[in-house]
């Protein structure tokens, strides 16, 4: 039985088949990444635009679009691993968590949101703020819902439910409407620990759910940076600000090369997001190996 968000890669290489056999787990899977980059000519672009469309938005937007347009160019790290067997995932969705307001007081929920391939920055901007803006007005989520209730119920109960859930996920029969709804099952995690003047962490990959990626963004800050001369080579050192990001990648899904990849074009896209205020034009197809 087909998945409802995701479509059976069945022409992938046999070595790439049997990862999900020899290695069992999200967590046995896991490899991290780390990198620095240079926000000087970003900081610029996010000021003009905001001084052009009256806004205030931070950096985080920029590497939300980023991974959209990374995930669009790039779409083998869409994937993800469920029965011992490899997706390729229908759309871009990304989890990220919100707070109703900055204060210590104020709660925070779990956003899903689905993107399209050919979103520009604009698009990505329009999507993201009107659903972030309809879940600050909100009480609570679908899933805050379910959560509460099944924390109300007797523990070994709740522990029945959970592994229900994921029988049916095994085989491919959980209703396209809880997947819709959970924030677990997504293509990215994405954390936003600058909002909080903090540096990234190494985040750990869940086991529940179908997130195979997880990317945490820390704060602007100033820091050494190496500056190259006309030659390529390393020239002099000077202070330019920087954003530290973190990632925490399935390595079943797709290999560690292909991943790094899709990281670097990421980053690219933050130092310079000037490509991200067009639509990328034409995309490779996700479903060549289906």
């Amino acid at each position: 039985m087909g998945r409802k968000d995701g479509t059976l890669l069945r022409k992938l290489p046999g070595f790439r088949k049997m990862f999900p056999f020899l290695i069992t787990s999200r967590q046995e899977s896991t490899i991290y990444y780390r990198q620095t980059t240079n926000v000087e000519k970003t900081l610029v672009w996010l000021a003009a635009y905001n001084a052009k469309h009256g806004t205030k938005l931070s950096i985080f937007y920029v590497f939300l679009a980023a991974i959209v347009r990374g995930l669009a160019t790039m779409p083998d790290a869409n994937r993800f691993v469920v029965g011992r067997r490899i997706y390729q995932r229908n759309e871009i969705v990304l989890t990220f968590v919100v707070k109703r307001a900055l204060t210590t007081a104020a709660g925070e929920t779990t956003l899903k949101l689905r993107f399209d391939p050919n979103d520009s920055f604009d698009d990505t901007v329009k999507r993201v703020h009107s659903a972030i803006e309809k879940t600050k007005a909100s009480t609570s989520s679908g899933s805050e819902g379910i959560s509460n209730t099944l924390t109300r119920m007797p523990r070994f109960m709740t522990r029945i439910v959970m592994w229900f859930v994921g029988v049916l996920d095994y085989f491919n029969l959980l209703p396209a409407s809880f997947i819709k709804s959970d924030p677990f099952y997504a293509s990215v995690f994405l954390a936003n620990l600058g909002s909080i003047e903090l540096d990234p962490v190494l985040h750990h990959l869940y086991e529940y759910g179908t997130i195979p990626f997880f990317a945490v963004v820390g704060q602007v800050k100033k820091a050494p940076w190496v500056v190259e001369g006309e030659d390529g080579q390393p020239d002099r050192l000077e202070v330019r600000r920087v954003v530290e990001s973190s990632y925490t990648l399935d390595e079943r899904t797709t290999d560690g090369v292909y991943y790094a990849k899709i990281i670097n074009k990421v980053l690219e896209f933050v130092a310079d997001p000037t490509p991200l205020e067009s639509p990328p034009g034409e995309l490779p197809d996700p479903m060549r190996l289906a």
